[in-house]
């Protein structure tokens, strides 16, 4: 399948892992799905989470089709992104789950992403990719 023949289908998610503490303190996955899970769970948290969805949707398209074409074969499956907001809006880091070879193009391209600052400071927002063949 090309790259063209996809379409990028962004989905802000409530997170619900129900992981307990002692994991999340051991893999930097599980500590930002439940940072992500807080953040979600509050309104002005929530209402983040849709316009960092909507932006990524609008700023990651284009890097999601680059992505498909500079890896070889690239696994098309639903992932999600983790991101943790500075204050002043700058993405300070980015995870993926799971980490496919696009997943994981994409998420070297996000350290350069700037969004709207967060309700507060270094916060982490989860953004569901779901990409779909047309």
């Amino acid at each position: 399948m090309s790259a063209s023949r996809c379409l990028v289908v962004v989905l802000p998610m409530m997170l619900l892992s129900g992981m307990s503490g002692s994991v999340a303190a051991e893999d930097p996955i599980a500590v930002a799905e439940s940072a992500a899970e807080a953040t979600a769970a509050t309104p002005d948290g929530k209402k983040y989470e849709d316009q960092v969805g909507t932006a990524f949707g609008r700023d990651h398209g284009k890097s999601i089709q680059a992505c498909a074409r500079e890896v070889k074969r690239p696994d098309l499956s639903d992932f999600r992104v983790f991101v943790r907001v500075s204050a002043a809006g700058q993405v300070e880091e980015a995870l993926v789950k799971p980490s496919t070879n696009l997943a994981g193009c994409l998420q070297g391209k996000l350290r350069a992403w700037k969004v709207g600052a967060p309700p507060h400071a270094d916060q982490w927002v989860s953004v569901h990719v779901k990409l779909q063949s047309k």
